[in-house]
């Protein structure tokens, strides 16, 4: 099976295709995922089973020519939609666009698969101009919309869809899939700190696992355990670039989370299995210290992700001053 190399995607892969096979698919599927755990290779698996014009099986032909266009990546029937470049949003043009398709017959006179990227992204508009045509769906035509699983649709949306969680596999499951996959040598820690750091998402968590990432993951650690017994967190400016301030913040709050938890004696809940001396030294600090710490870097987060034309320099630093202020 083409999705071998990913074998916590083959049980879920196989129940839709069973619908495929005895025509039982719904016309509208959203898909819930961990970024990172296979989303995209499982959806286009799934897209490519339904655009098949000759099998029979669970599998795609590979072999048709509809199966060639799509491994092309040229297949006139299926269109994937996501936000355009330089646009936080996906438009009610572009859902227009598409619905004015999907009415048209068949290229390749089999299915229709629209697939509908970041599906949170829709703006109200947008999601009310979809609406309709998943309301009354033309004939062998279908959508799939995804997204993140913390992601919020309209209800009117979701109501109108079959729903699926791709879940991750196992933390030993995965532990195991990346030591296969991994070329550097890690230990255990390290590779269950990856991926409890990625929500167990084996991709997510072996792209963290690149030298580059993860010796500045290391990095960051190692300038926490100097700076933090004397409270100068301003010298944490001089380690990263403002672009990546905001997976330090994801760092640091972890950590202080990890701190909390080694607090109220739950060590084996711990996310940073590889840090435990800088978890130890943060959880000397007081309770109310911690999340004060948590609070501040968490806020300046979503102002780095939801709000447009910060002075970002500006934001980092404000939060290294107000750290050693909460510290003193």
């Amino acid at each position: 099976m083409i999705l071998n190399d990913y074998p916590w995607l083959i049980s879920p892969y196989q129940q839709f295709a069973e619908g495929i096979i005895h025509k039982k698919t719904h016309h509208a599927l959203l898909i819930n995922y961990v970024q990172g755990s296979g989303e995209d290779k499982f959806i286009n698996m799934v897209a490519n089973r339904l655009l098949c014009l000759s099998a029979q099986q669970l599998e795609p032909c590979s072999s048709c020519h509809s199966c060639k266009l799509f491994m092309s990546h040229h297949h006139p029937d299926f269109y994937v939609i996501t936000n355009e470049q330089d646009k936080q949003s996906i438009g009610i043009d572009q859902i227009r666009k598409i619905t004015t398709k999907v009415y048209e017959k068949s290229q390749q006179g089999g299915n229709k698969v629209i697939w509908i990227k970041h599906a949170a992204l829709m703006t109200e508009a947008a999601a009310n101009a979809l609406l309709k045509t998943l309301e009354e769906p033309p004939e062998n035509t279908y959508f799939i919309l995804s997204d993140e699983h913390n992601s919020h649709l309209l209800p009117t949306i979701h109501s109108r869809c079959f729903s699926y969680f791709l879940s991750v596999p196992k933390l030993e499951y995965s532990i195991e899939w990346l030591k296969k996959r991994h070329s550097q040598q890690c230990s255990d820690n390290e590779l269950a700190s990856a991926l409890l750091l990625s929500e167990n998402a084996p991709l997510a968590a072996l792209a963290l696992l690149k030298p580059e990432k993860w010796q500045q993951r290391k990095a960051f650690c190692d300038h926490l355990l100097r700076v933090v017994p004397h409270n100068d967190y301003w010298q944490l400016a001089k380690t990263f670039e403002n672009e990546e301030f905001i997976e330090c913040i994801i760092w640091f709050c972890s950590l202080l989370s990890d701190a909390l938890k080694a607090k109220q004696r739950a060590g084996r809940f711990i996310v940073n299995r590889d840090q435990v001396p800088l978890v130890r030294l943060l959880a000397t600090k007081s309770n109310e210290k911690i999340s004060a710490l948590y609070e501040l870097w968490l806020q300046a987060r979503r102002l780095l992700l939801s709000v447009t034309g910060l002075n970002k320099e500006l934001i980092v630093y404000n939060v290294l001053a107000q750290s050693e202020m909460i510290s003193d």
